[in-house]
């Protein structure tokens, strides 16, 4: 259902939006939990290894579509705020056209160099046809999510986020069974896990798009209707391009962190595979809260309301800190066990637990950067976001290469340089929004 959060309280807006998005991410770290959980324990470390490798480049091509696709979503909340809704299913029609020509040559691309890339990163012999495998299936799922993306953003934009959480719920549970029909029972190995994805993600843009189009009146087209407006599409381009580039390099620099993984050894992936998917769980509420005070931010940016914008943020944050305090505490105390379920023993078991208890006291730190970057994004001040989280990714890599090239600490290079960035990006996040300048980004004319 849309929601107008440009009246009433702002942070029942923001939680009520919000709330779906993190049951939509507990899903998705669910089925991409079950995925390494089964791969783990039913083909070993060696295979947990191959698909784990392959987490840096699937982010680095699915960054394409959802960077532009959030600058669409700050398009479609500004609009949807400033009731324009003829150019909003202008705008939907547009970012449908672009991004879907868009999926098929990255889809393309991406397969076809993903041998000399695999070259690049140094991925050990013994798990390299498995990861290649792994990652030119996955390739083919790609048309599907820069679809999804746009539906979403669309959707997003207009306030419904419950939406998406029964897309995911659909999609997770079929990967689930899936993931178990094609590994376990009919033995098809690594690729299963990658088939079984690509399905998923069809199956959800299917039902995302039909759902759209019968929900909401202002998003059905005539034929004449879907068209390709240049205009639209350049502003889509100026408010995503720069999400984009800040996601892409944000996902290369995962790939130049993935090279020092993949340096250390195979039982240094399999553990930092095993903690990344834990670690996801610990993201959910910050994020989730990243896209509501977006959202949020947005429509009341579009409405000509700053100060519901800084009031939003403020009473977000005064729920957001204390419930990552408490996981962060669950974290610290059942990391062992956590770690275990993907099926990893001896050093990687010992690797992956010091990782996440490194982390869990400085969670706190990452959800009030993400506060600050969900209100720059959303009132469409989108290059300084993008320029804040490079900033952060600049310190990570750089620290991690000195790390483990220069200090020689090995495993801990990976996951000491990420409490470091996130201060940085709270801090250099705080003075943007406290200088106001993100209330002049308003792309809406009224």
């Amino acid at each position: 259902m849309a929601r107008d959060m440009t009246t009433g309280s702002e942070a029942r807006h923001i939680m009520t939006f919000a709330l779906p998005i993190m049951g939509g991410l507990v899903l998705q770290q669910l089925y991409n939990t079950v995925d390494s959980v089964v791969v783990g324990r039913y083909l070993g470390e060696a295979a947990l290894s191959a698909v784990g490798t392959c987490a840096a480049l699937t982010m680095f091509v699915v960054s394409f579509a959802v960077g532009l696709c959030n600058g669409g979503g700050v398009l479609f909340a500004q609009l949807f705020g400033a009731k324009q809704y003829d150019d909003l299913r202008r705008s939907l029609s547009t970012a449908l056209l672009l991004l879907s020509g868009l999926g098929l040559c990255i889809a393309v691309a991406a397969a076809s160099l993903s041998g000399p890339l695999f070259t690049l990163l140094r991925v050990p012999p013994e798990v390299r046809p498995d990861a290649l495998r792994y990652f030119r299936i996955y390739c083919i799922g790609l048309l599907f999510q820069f679809v999804y993306n746009v539906v979403t953003a669309a959707l997003r934009g207009v306030g419904d986020s419950q939406a998406t959480l029964l897309f995911l719920l659909i999609s997770s549970v079929l990967n689930i069974v899936l993931d178990v029909l094609f590994v376990i029972a009919l033995h098809w190995g690594v690729a299963g896990t990658a088939i079984a994805t690509v399905i998923c993600q069809g199956v959800c843009a299917l039902v995302s798009v039909t759902y759209m189009v019968r929900k909401y009146s202002f998003y059905r087209f005539q034929r004449s209707q879907f068209v390709f407006e240049r205009e639209k599409a350049r502003l889509l381009l100026k408010l995503g391009v720069p999400t984009m580039i800040q996601m892409c390099i944000v996902s290369g620099g995962n790939v130049l962190i993935q090279y020092v993984v993949n340096d250390l050894g195979t039982a240094a992936i399999a553990a930092n595979t095993a903690a990344g998917r834990i670690e996801g769980y610990l993201f959910v509420p910050a994020q989730g809260l990243n896209n509501g005070i977006a959202t949020f931010s947005g429509q009341n940016v579009g409405a000509g309301k700053p100060e519901r914008v800084r009031s939003g943020r403020v009473k977000a944050r005064q729920i957001l800190v204390p419930v990552a305090a408490g996981m962060a505490v669950c974290l610290f105390l059942f990391a062992k066990s956590l770690i275990a379920l993907f099926g990893v023993e001896g050093t990687a078991l010992d690797f992956g637990i010091a990782h996440l208890r490194f982390i869990a006291p400085f969670f706190v730190l990452f959800c009030l950067y993400m506060s600050n970057a969900g209100a720059l994004t959303g009132t469409g001040d989108v290059k300084a976001a993008s320029g804040i989280t490079l900033a952060v990714l600049a310190v990570r890599v750089a620290l991690t290469y000195l790390f483990r090239f220069g200090f020689k600490l090995g495993f801990a290079s990976l996951y000491i340089p990420n409490p470091i960035g996130w201060v940085v990006g709270l801090i250099l996040s705080f003075y943007r929004f406290r200088s106001g300048k993100w209330e002049r980004m308003s792309v809406v004319k009224r």
